[in-house]
């Protein structure tokens, strides 16, 4: 089974609850191809979430010529993530669009700041770097081109492509691209959107301000999802 996600995500260009169809249609081993320089983060966490929930076979996401923002995200949730001589991959802090007074704006800092904790806590799981270190890496919108992606175990391979492509010349189509991508996420955003992503962010209320909880708890539920589904796995091919 193969799943092409090419484009803008959460804009016409990759409806997530298409996709999130598609993987849970699906039987067997899978093969995600990616291209993507972002989106829509609630569509982008659901599609992450389909991929992980995925018990029926193996999942191998291959990056094509980009992985960036909340793609960079989804890429990580394949059993096995490869990307080429040629690919980018980009992490940065969670954007989110908003309007409002002073309450609203601070509301809204506090959501991109716990969907960016979350975000950085897969890239902890992938890489095994500190979560201080993912943050900082997130604040300074960081760019890995080519085998830079694997050095820094973002993906478990990388495929020797013929291309004469630069790093320079490839950021500086992507950053034209991500031009793109916030048009079409402007365009196609929801006044939902912060609720719904607050929904996602594991939060107590304290004196009506939002504290976010020990984030260890994500990091061991993705852990968990990936030994249940391993053991799913080997279950129904009868070992």
């Amino acid at each position: 089974m193969e799943i092409i996600i090419d484009g803008v995500i959460g804009s016409w260009e990759v409806d997530a609850k298409e996709i999130v169809s598609q993987i849970e249609q699906a039987s067997g081993d899978m093969t995600i191809k990616l291209n993507s320089v972002g989106g829509n983060v609630i569509d982008g966490i659901s599609i992450y979430n389909a991929i992980k929930k995925y018990d029926k076979g193996i999942v191998t996401v291959e990056i094509g010529a980009v992985a960036a923002s909340i793609a960079s995200y989804i890429a990580l949730a394949g059993d096995k993530v490869t990307a080429n001589t040629n690919s980018t991959y980009m992490i940065h802090l969670a954007w989110l669009y908003t309007v409002g007074n002073y309450i609203d704006l601070r509301k809204a800092a506090d959501i991109s700041e716990g969907l960016s904790s979350i975000i950085a806590n897969v890239y902890v799981a992938k890489t095994k770097m500190e979560k201080s270190e993912a943050i900082l890496l997130m604040e300074k919108e960081t760019f890995y081109y080519g085998a830079e992606i694997l050095e820094a175990s973002f993906v478990d391979e990388i495929i020797d492509v013929d291309s004469t492509v630069t790093k320079t010349e490839a950021q500086s189509l992507m950053f034209e691209n991500l031009k793109a991508c916030n048009n079409a996420i402007i365009e196609h955003s929801q006044d939902t959107d912060l609720e719904a992503a607050a929904k996602l962010i594991p939060k107590i209320e304290i004196d009506e301000k939002v504290v976010i909880e020990d984030e260890t708890k994500v990091v061991n539920l993705f852990a968990q999802q990936k030994r249940d589904r391993n053991i799913q796995i080997l279950k129904r091919k009868g070992l």
